[in-house]
């Protein structure tokens, strides 16, 4: 049975039960109480001891998906080196030698690279008053901290999707400094544009493979670590494709029946509703509204978004005696997606133009 709390929000009893165990705030997790002047009183309080990977990715589509965490922690920035392929193995027919005793080789790799990642700081904050506190319901204070946790996975999977930080031709629109999409240089539709997007105009099951081939070859083929990305309005497209809906082909558990589908072409497909569900015909959000027309989606290779958290989130409350509380969330995120590195190929393809 859904509950609501004084905000009007719906929840469920049995995940909020699981939430509070997560968000719960001990006694002996108030350091201490100081004066900071202006009637506020500090109470730093660390409300969420557990590792930032244990609580996200109950909130976050794709912190489950992606392999490559680096842990947290982690400093602000730092060179991650990348090791490509070998070449392969030549000949042994002749083996000339040199007045050093050196094979008279070329060196054969692996290639190698590097890339960097850089923190991004993050904050959210919000107000509860005191009238509220007095006759909202026991639970309000954890309710609210549980959202603040949800929002933070879910902003992870914005960043990770969005990431944009030139402030001319932004892949969002109008450039702003304190967007989330900001923070971060470059996400999987920004590299998807850069890699040539595939135009797709009437989507069909071709389409997703279309958009596959725009990866190295040595990504193509491997299935298991492919995954689709795209907004729900491209989702309700691809459930409507023949080859998904055809009861006498998939029988009683085709998608036409089940209402889901995990998979295309043996493919893992997730939705992600701060994808795009509108942009241009390059797959960027224009900042003329009328050329945001067409639909977009893409597909990644998961080991090549590498991540980790400089700091865990953390929440502090404030407190205004007799007005309000005010709590205020921090952390620090950081990502980069390996394309064309250490001589390895493209692993992030666009599909644009989808017609809706």
């Amino acid at each position: 049975m859904k509950a609501k709390d004084v905000f009007g929000i719906a929840y469920d009893e049995k995940d909020f039960e699981k939430a509070e165990v997560n968000v719960e705030t001990k006694a002996n997790e108030v350091m201490h109480t100081t004066n900071t002047g202006f009637w506020q009183e500090l109470i730093p309080t660390n409300v969420m001891l557990d590792p930032m990977l244990d609580l996200l990715p109950n909130y976050s589509r794709f912190l489950n998906i992606f392999p490559g965490n680096h842990g947290t922690d982690m400093p602000v920035s730092a060179v991650v080196p990348i090791i490509g392929e070998a070449t392969p193995f030549v000949g042994n027919i002749e083996w000339t030698w040199q007045s050093d005793m050196d094979l008279a080789l070329a060196n054969m790799g692996p290639v190698t690279g590097s890339v960097t990642i850089t923190q991004g700081q993050f904050i959210f904050q919000t107000n509860i008053s005191k009238r509220e506190l007095n006759y909202a319901p026991e639970r309000l204070e954890a309710i609210v901290r549980e959202r603040i946790n949800r929002a933070a996975g879910r902003t992870v999977d914005w960043v990770l999707v969005n990431a944009d930080s030139a402030t001319a031709n932004n892949i969002n629109g109008t450039y702003s400094a304190t967007a989330y999409w900001a923070q971060q240089s470059a996400g999987i539709r920004k590299i998807g544009i850069a890699n040539g997007a595939v135009t797709v105009g009437t989507l069909d099951a071709a389409s997703y493979l279309d958009v596959v081939q725009v990866l190295d070859e040595g990504y193509q083929s491997d299935l298991d670590n492919l995954v689709f990305i795209e907004p729900s309005n491209v989702y309700m497209k691809t459930l409507q494709l023949d080859e998904v809906i055809t009861l006498d082909k998939f029988g009683p558990a085709a998608t036409i029946a089940s209402g889901v589908l995990a998979k295309i072409w043996n493919i893992d497909i997730v939705t992600e509703r701060d994808f795009p569900a509108k942009t241009d015909s390059t797959g960027a959000v224009s900042t003329t509204a009328a050329s945001n027309t067409t639909g977009s989606f893409a597909v990644v290779w998961k080991p090549a978004v590498q991540y980790w958290f400089g700091q865990p989130l953390e929440i502090d409350l404030f407190k205004v005696p007799g007005r309000w509380v005010r709590l205020v969330a921090t952390m620090e995120f950081g990502f980069t997606i390996v394309n064309g590195v250490a001589g390895l190929g493209k692993t992030v393809g666009l599909g644009v133009g989808v017609t809706l």
